[in-house]
């Protein structure tokens, strides 16, 4: 352990952050400031709102930008499985197009979809698949409410097609989530940011 992750153990060793790395994750990408409309100045120069735990103004970014860089350090693949998971997926936007419906998509979160999209060529190696059709799939496994049949209508494909492809992409990104999350969980318990299961 670095004297830095020495010195943040120590800091909050009685008292964890956070429940959970999940509730670590939301934390950090609520905190960013790409994720807000107001500048992040004036986000730290609001009056606390939890006490006690350093999570407010310059120790709330600092330790938003902790976790983040523990989660980077897990690998491309298991970031942005844990990324599509927990980031926004939307915020507000304010451009007043006829088409707007006054939401776009948070850049964290469309990266994340286009990384897993590229990836989920993995479990489809021998098949035949299409770009759209492995992102609506993807997406749909990170909670976008659509069903198969919409799936194969929207890109354009057999209803079996969609189905074949959406169990091996899930079965694929399911097994990647479970070991990043055991993964970053298991770092962050180590330096003591979230409580450790037998202390929970």
């Amino acid at each position: 352990m670095s004297a830095i992750d020495q010195s943040i153990a120590k800091r909050y060793e009685s008292d964890p952050l956070f429940e959970s790395a999940h509730g670590a994750l939301v934390f950090a990408f609520n905190y960013a400031p790409d994720f807000y409309d107001r500048p992040l100045m004036n986000k730290m120069a609001d009056p606390p709102h939890r006490s006690g735990k350093g999570l407010v103004g310059l120790d709330g970014a600092a330790q938003a930008g902790f976790i983040l860089a523990e989660l980077r350090s897990l690998g491309t693949i298991p970031e942005a499985v844990l990324t599509a998971r927990t980031a926004p997926k939307t915020m507000p936007c304010t451009c007043r197009r006829l088409c707007c419906s006054g939401k776009s998509t948070t850049p964290v979160y469309t990266e994340a979809i286009r990384t897993l999209t590229q990836a989920a060529l993995d479990p489809l190696s021998g098949c035949v698949s299409h770009y759209r059709l492995r992102s609506v799939i993807v997406q749909r496994f990170f909670g976008e409410s659509k069903s198969l049949g919409e799936i194969a209508e929207l890109c354009w494909v057999n209803r079996d097609t969609a189905s074949d492809h959406s169990a091996k992409v899930t079965k694929y990104l399911k097994t990647i989530e479970a070991s990043a999350w055991a993964r970053f969980d298991g770092r962050l318990s180590e330096i003591d940011i979230v409580r450790c299961a037998e202390n929970a």
